[in-house]
This record gives C-alpha cells, sequence and structure tokens, in this order.
C-alpha cells in the first residue's frame, strides 16, 4: 500500500452529487481499479456505485445492493466496455466465500472495475493498490466524503485528485510533516478545519479577506 499524499474531502448536498464523485472515479482512474466503500447503513456506498457505473458508460438504474448475493457483475452491450464487479462484504465470514467468486481475479482484471461495500470487513484481503472512500450524513441527502488514495502510481493519483477539485469542488489536505495554522501558527489537530487550527481561526481569516487585509497579487485571468 502506498502512502496516501493527500486527505480529499467533498461535501455532498444532494444524492445526484454523491453519485457525481463515483462517476468521476471511474472516468478517470484507469483499471484494473478497486474502490472500497465505508459508511452507515443509507450513507449512499449505493448510490456511489451509480456513479461508477454511469461513469463506465453502463446503466446506473440497474445498480442495487448486492447484499444477499455478495457479487453482482455488470457489463455493457458490447465487449468495448469496461465490466464493474459490485461486492458487498457484510456477509461475508471467511476467504473462502471470497476464493469462490474469484475475487484475486476480479481485482486484477484489466477491463474492470471493482467497488466494495463495507470493504473493512475483508480488509486483510484487499488489494493494496486501491480507492478507499468513506460516506458520512450530513442530512437528509446531505453526504461528507473523505477519499484516500493509496495507489501506487503518483501521477493516477494527482489527476484524480485534480479532477475531484475542479467536478466535484473538493477539499484536498496534503498528509505527513507537520501542519501549522496560517492564521495564528498552531500546530492543526482539527480535521474539520484544516488547513486552520480551528473554525474561529478559519473564520479570522475570512473575515481578513472581507476587510480587505488581503489581496490577490497578480491581475486574475479568464483562466482563473
Amino acid at each position: 500500500m502506498a502512502t496516501p499524499t493527500h486527505l480529499i474531502r467533498i461535501e455532498c448536498p444532494d444524492e445526484e452529487s454523491t453519485e457525481r464523485v463515483g462517476e468521476i472515479i471511474a472516468e478517470i482512474a484507469p483499471r484494473p481499479t478497486c474502490v472500497g466503500l465505508e459508511g452507515e447503513l443509507g450513507a449512499g456506498k449505493t448510490r456511489l456505485a451509480r456513479g461508477l457505473a454511469r461513469g463506465l458508460g453502463l446503466d446506473p438504474d440497474v445498480i442495487s445492493s448486492p447484499t444477499f448475493v455478495i457479487h453482482i457483475e455488470h457489463s455493457g452491450a458490447t465487449s468495448d466496455y469496461p465490466c464493474f464487479s459490485h461486492l458487498d462484504a457484510y456477509r461475508i465470514e471467511g476467504e473462502e466465500e471470497l476464493e469462490s467468486i474469484g475475487f484475486d481475479e476480479l481485482v486484477t482484471d484489466h477491463d474492470r472495475l471493482v467497488a466494495i461495500e463495507w470493504a473493512s470487513k475483508i480488509a486483510s484481503s484487499l488489494p493494496a493498490n486501491r480507492i478507499d472512500v468513506r460516506i458520512d450524513h450530513r442530512g437528509p441527502e446531505e453526504r461528507a466524503i473523505t477519499l484516500l488514495d493509496v495507489r501506487d502510481d503518483d501521477a493516477a493519483r494527482t489527476r484524480l485528485r485534480e479532477a475531484l477539485e475542479a467536478r466535484a469542488a473538493a477539499w484536498c489536505t496534503p498528509l505527513g510533516g507537520e501542519r501549522s495554522c496560517p492564521s495564528c501558527g498552531s500546530h492543526c489537530e482539527d480535521p474539520e478545519s484544516r488547513p486552520f487550527c480551528s473554525s474561529r481561526c478559519r473564520l479570522a481569516d475570512l473575515a481578513g479577506w472581507f476587510g480587505g487585509h488581503y489581496s490577490i497579487g497578480r491581475p486574475l485571468k479568464e483562466a482563473d
């Protein structure tokens, strides 16, 4: 497993934006790709899986939770479409169940994306080269997504991070090393307030912009 370089956070105000995150992952990540999905019941794991299917050019409306069958395979109308394996590990009790569905072959198939709900249930069997996604409730439809990309391809991690920033308003925090609050200089320990050490410092920085204490160092261009 590669050491992730960034913590990627995305606030999703509705189900469509949750699905959109999955679509971006599927469009950008080269295969084979394994996506581990975590979150409480009803958090939106299957909704994000529908986005993964959509990003592969498959019909998202046929995606449902595979809880009782463990593995459902989806493929397109022709061989030009990649395969999508949708797994639910909640009821898996041993590695022999994974062997029965050919798990090792699935996650190494170069024309397949594998998404695993409740992936932590089979943590010891997961491929090291994967994308971990956690979805948390924020309201009836609002969700917060936390993504850790532990693939060993630096360029692929950068492409996905930049795509999520540009297309899903992702907020990315560098990991590793000491992080100092840009407002007061204290060590940053609160992940909800990064890159600031607290919500107070975050609001103080915002007040500085409103008060005219900061300025952009060059004229804005159309690309900005």
